[in-house]
């Protein structure tokens, strides 16, 4: 996958792992620009207008929003590499408002289970996360996203 258009995937990866449990708290928006003004995955990429354009879109569309983005992932061509880079960034996005909500748990199992990387990849990748990154309740059978989302 192309720099630009992984990286436009990355930050819809961010906004809708913040967005998922209804609520986009300004601590995971300063995680999203964090990781987008010094993480090298980012680098060259100005994220500041569609920051703002994807936060918009998501609070309009919700849970079809969301939908999107699982069938982009699972229709993106993205090595193995790059199935990390994507774990990672979701794994600081539900971690950064030091909450964990069920519902990011589910979004997570969900798009891992589009990507072709094994568990064991992932879990040796990110031991501290194990408890949550291990599906325990079939998450990733689910083929939609059906939790309803109301943003204030």
């Amino acid at each position: 996958m192309k720099t630009e258009v992984f990286q436009e995937l990355l930050l819809r990866s961010a906004i809708s792992a913040v967005a998922c449990d209804g609520s986009i708290d300004e601590a995971e928006i300063l995680e999203i620009k964090n990781m987008a003004e010094n993480e090298i995955y980012f680098m060259g990429y100005d994220f500041e207008k569609p920051l703002a354009n994807n936060l918009n879109y998501i609070k309009e569309k919700g849970v079809t929003a969301i939908n999107e983005y699982l069938n982009e992932v699972a229709t993106a061509n993205l090595n193995e590499n790059q199935e990390l880079l994507l774990i990672e960034v979701l794994i600081r996005a539900i971690e950064s408002d030091e909450r964990v909500e069920s519902n990011e748990i589910k979004f997570l199992q969900m798009v891992k289970s589009k990507l072709k990387i094994s568990e064991e990849t992932i879990i040796t990748k990110f031991p501290k996360q194990m408890d949550y990154l291990i599906d325990i309740h079939n998450y990733g059978l689910h083929q939609k996203f059906s939790d309803e989302l109301k943003f204030e």
